[in-house]
């Protein structure tokens, strides 16, 4: 594996942690269940068969869409290190994500690898938010939104974008950049 891989599935990893353990949990609760629901007699029920199929088909999503999440989440990280990295430090590059642990995460993983870690992390915790905070806002405020195109799109399919600066493959580990507006 060359090194550009290598660093790129760190990355890939660091971006998604959370998403990356809920799957690996919701894989274990698949492979557990899944034999159980399927053993179960109920030929002459038609009703009790179609819920266990339905609930086998909900339990092996649940990994495809934590994948499809952290995957959303990487092209969120690409984007806001380029934006800081050409722009400088700048809180409104991360009011977008503010409400969304997720692509905070994103957003830490990129503050830190230019350098300021500190001023994104204090920047989340002036608007109330620390690491206990998983479940996005509007969940609690606007729960219908789960079911809208616009949620489906920016969650699960988010569009790939391609860095418009070209990162050495062995990009330092924290990288000084002057900071604005922080």
């Amino acid at each position: 594996m060359n090194g550009s891989l290598l660093y790129k599935s760190r990355i890939y990893l660091s971006v998604g942690k959370f998403l990356h353990i809920n799957t690996i949990i919701e894989l274990a609760i698949m492979f557990l269940a899944i034999p159980t629901l399927l053993k179960t007699d109920t030929p002459h029920d038609l009703f009790l068969t179609g819920l266990r199929y339905h609930a086998v088909a909900f339990l092996v999503s649940l990994p495809v869409f934590s994948q499809l999440d952290a995957r959303s989440r990487f092209q969120n990280y690409k984007q806001i290190k380029d934006q800081i990295y050409l722009y400088g430090f700048d809180t409104r590059i991360l009011n977008p994500v503010l409400k969304s642990r997720c692509q905070r995460d994103a957003a830490l993983v990129s503050a830190t690898e230019l350098g300021c870690k500190k001023e994104c992390t204090d920047y989340f915790k002036s608007y109330g938010y620390r690491w206990y905070h998983l479940i996005p806002d509007f969940v609690s405020t606007h729960p219908q939104f789960l079911f809208s195109k616009y949620f489906w799109l920016t969650t699960f399919f988010v569009k790939g974008y391609q860095p418009k600066v070209d990162y050495p493959h062995s990009q330092p580990k924290y990288l000084k950049i002057s900071l604005t507006n922080a």
